[in-house]
């Protein structure tokens, strides 16, 4: 703005120049032009390099601190996030924020800051045109202040449709063979079509309001400052206040004046859905971690044996539920002791290992793994010195190699190799077309329930950690495979401290020890012979299922 201001007062100068029949050409004259010509365009290149490099850099970060923060959430808590709207939000919420920063932000500054400027040049020429320009100054932001409130509630209501469709066609594609299957495909499509049409409502609601800020400031301050700044530059020049080429300077600096202005107008929608999504993101940081930050002060030594587990009165509820996940819980599993946990579906079964894995932290009691307070460990410390393979394992899409080095990066070729043979999965990538090459599909499209299984199992046996949770993991096998693979994992628990969720006798008679579960309490723990010889709760459920328990 400072050299805008330059170049105008020389066109003014050098108009006044010819007027009075003066010499304005000369070699410093036409130097002095086109450096400010040179200048101004070069300051307009690096403006947008600077808000395009800033709105880049700030794009990325905030990406990063989304997916840094959801690590920290973890999935427990991030299961009352819909991941579409997640998204939604990191990837095309960056494009409204990049925009926000790039263009509106930018063009905000520069409009509020160039009359000030202005009036600082007026009142070094005049006085009185620069006291009247001065009585405007106030006039954008009332202006802005006074279509804002309207404009946040439009472009709320528009990023939040926008979030709600992003997650139903997601969820619509991960559930497209439960729509298949009871024909509500078509009805599925309708709601699409009615969501559809409530964001194009929104979407117009929102360039209507646009339109009117556009009406706003190019005629309600734009319009008028140039209006009113010509006709006192001409009033002070018939008045011989001020000169011809003073005058001429004047209304090309109201000109400018008005250009940030209306570029505001013009982006003022791409503002609104930009705050919008930083609001969005803000609530979303907002969220409290799963676990606290580790103290400085926190233990550096590695698990390299089985360790011994304690639970001494751990309490934890979930957010909105009623009753605790686990009440009062006590446990102690010795080094190298296989422990099965039973019990009905929401007995907190799942929440021990949470717990364990630090997804959660117990709100009442003390876990302590060789004596020591989990929450001394970091979560990073802790994972590693533990493989879970879960009765649902999620696989990446990629290639089997990219899959199984989720468990250990630098694994070599034969660490590979042998790790897939103790989990009878090589068989399985040998039969694959590019083998260990092959690109799976998302979740594991491409591989059957067994296969992927017998994949998680080969990730434990990589990993070869001390501390080994088993979520009924030859759930997805059948019974000849099972019997093949449970020799594998019995290989695979030699000198481990294990703990297991068993829905069937069979997984749960391989534990030292069984812990019947109801309601977060223990019910009865013992040795799988001596729970059936009390005819007790685990008793009874064996003789319900007739050999599975469910």
């Amino acid at each position: 703005m400072v050299l805008n201001i330059a170049l105008f007062a020389m066109v003014g100068w050098a108009i006044e120049g010819l007027r009075v029949g003066a010499s304005i050409f000369s070699i410093g004259t036409l130097i002095g032009a086109l450096t400010l010509i040179a200048g101004k365009g070069f300051s307009g290149w690096l403006e947008r390099f600077a808000a395009a490099q800033a709105a880049a850099d700030t794009k990325i970060a905030v990406r990063d601190t989304i997916y840094a923060h959801a690590l920290q959430i973890g999935p427990v808590g991030l299961d009352r996030e819909r991941t579409g709207e997640l998204v939604n939000t990191s990837v095309d919420g960056m494009d409204w924020l990049e925009q926000y920063y790039s263009i509106y932000l930018a063009q905000f500054f520069v409009g509020m800051i160039s009359p000030v400027l202005v009036i600082a040049y007026l009142a070094t020429q005049d006085i009185v045109t620069a006291l009247i320009l001065l009585l405007a100054l106030p006039l954008p932001p009332l202006l802005l202040g006074a279509t804002s409130q309207r404009f946040k509630a439009v472009s709320d209501r528009f990023f939040a449709t926008a979030n709600h469709l992003s997650a139903q066609f997601l969820d619509s594609l991960q559930g497209l063979t439960t729509l298949k299957m009871f024909n509500q495909g078509k009805a599925r499509g309708e709601q699409f079509r009615q969501e559809n049409e409530t964001l194009r409502r929104e979407t117009m609601r929102l360039l209507a309001v646009n339109q009117i800020m556009l009406f706003v400031v190019d005629g309600g301050f734009a319009l008028a400052t140039t209006t009113a700044l010509t006709l006192t530059s001409l009033w002070r020049l018939s008045t011989d206040s001020i000169t011809l080429g003073t005058a001429v300077t004047f209304v090309l600096l109201s000109f400018e004046l008005a250009r940030p202005l209306n570029l505001i107008g013009q982006f003022f929608f791409a503002g609104a859905i930009g705050r919008a999504v930083a609001k969005k993101i803000t609530a979303f940081l907002d969220t409290p971690p799963g676990v606290a930050e580790t103290s400085p002060s926190a233990h550096t030594i590695t698990i390299t044996t089985a360790p011994d587990i304690r639970l001494e009165g751990v309490t934890f509820q979930h957010v909105g539920r009623d009753a605790p996940a686990l009440d009062n819980f006590s446990l102690t599993i010795r080094a190298g002791e296989r422990v099965a946990l039973v019990g009905a579906s929401g007995a907190g079964k799942s929440t021990v290992f949470h717990l364990l894995l630090r997804f959660i932290a117990a709100q009442k009691g003390t876990i302590l793994i060789n004596g020591i307070p989990i929450s001394e460990f970091s979560p990073d410390q802790l994972r590693a010195s533990i493989s879970l393979v879960s009765q649902d394992p999620y696989i990446f899409y990629g290639t089997v190699e990219e899959n199984l080095r989720v468990a250990k990066p630098d694994a070599t070729a034969e660490e590979l190799e042998r790790a897939m043979r103790a989990a009878h999965f090589d068989d399985v990538v040998a039969q694959l077309p590019a083998g260990l090459s092959t690109i799976i599909g998302e979740r594991g499209s491409t591989l059957s329930g067994g296969q992927a299984q017998r994949l998680a199992l080969a990730r434990a046996f990589l990993k070869d950690a001390p501390i080994v949770l088993l979520d009924e993991p030859t759930s997805q096998l059948d019974s000849q495979t099972e019997a093949v693979i449970q020799d594998s994992i019995d290989h695979l628990l030699k000198n481990k401290t294990v703990i297991i969720i068993a829905h069937r006798l069979s997984t749960a008679s391989r534990a030292d020890h069984i812990v019947v579960m109801e309601h977060g309490r223990i019910v009865e723990s013992g040795s799988p012979a001596g729970l059936l010889r009390q005819n007790g709760v685990f008793a009874r459920m064996v003789h319900l299922a007739s050999g599975v328990m469910r």
